[in-house]
């Protein structure tokens, strides 16, 4: 688990009208949680607590957090939410959890698909992903970066379920072990066409019109023995 550093500093007013002074600062208002003097009002650079969430790890990288105003104490924190400006998507406001490394947390880990599914590439199916996502229960220094999944083998109507799911040592998959992650669909276009196609068949008009002219062949012939 990579693990990076981050300054910030204790914030003494909060409110909407403080948020924006930071953000005219470039600078946004967090909130460190979880700590045993409760929650943290803090101020980060947005800039860079994105550089640390580009790293392998993702929204799940260890931050080792130093506050000014704060006896210069680090704590280890992981991003917990981060609320992102709907227009431009700069963030604009950041929730951190504080955490023991010998304590088990609960994080969202991504899923990551490789490979090219059979059932795709020589059937025309289409690959379809139910879990983007999956909730773990584990040690902070053992959290992945993502989850990987080879669908590589997937066939027309297969699926991969949770219980299939590849993880570290030590690492709990929380999600419901019978639900489909990724899975190959055949395409209703096709499967439309197939059943059109079927209705559509003509009937075979010949076949019994050759029953009923043998039929009419067979009465004329009785009537002519009887007269």
């Amino acid at each position: 688990m990579e693990e990076a550093m981050l300054k910030g500093q204790v914030r003494m007013q909060v409110g909407k009208r403080s948020a924006k002074t930071l953000r005219r600062q470039r600078l946004i208002p967090a909130v460190v949680y979880g700590g045993v003097s409760g929650p943290v009002a803090v101020t980060i650079n947005p800039l860079e607590m994105m550089k640390l969430l580009e790293t392998g790890a993702g929204e799940n990288v260890l931050i080792t957090l130093t506050l000014d105003g704060d006896g210069e104490r680090s704590r280890t924190v992981i991003l917990k939410e981060l609320q992102r400006d709907p227009v431009r998507g700069g963030p604009l406001h950041a929730d951190f959890l504080e955490v023991s490394m010998e304590r088990k947390i609960k994080v969202q880990v991504p899923v990551r698909l490789v490979g090219e599914a059979v059932g795709v590439k020589l059937k025309g199916g289409i690959l379809e992903q139910h879990l983007r996502e999956v909730s773990v229960e584990c040690l902070p220094g053992a959290i992945p970066s993502h989850i990987q999944v080879d669908v590589s083998q997937l066939d027309l109507g297969h699926a991969i379920h949770v219980r299939e799911l590849t993880v570290g040592e030590g690492i709990r998959v929380l999600e419901d072990p019978a639900r489909p992650v990724v899975g190959v669909l055949i395409q209703r276009v096709a499967v439309e066409e197939a059943a059109a196609a079927v209705e559509e068949k003509p009937a075979e008009p010949e076949v019994v019109g050759k029953k009923e002219a043998k039929e009419v062949k067979e009465g004329k012939q009785e009537g002519g023995k009887t007269a």
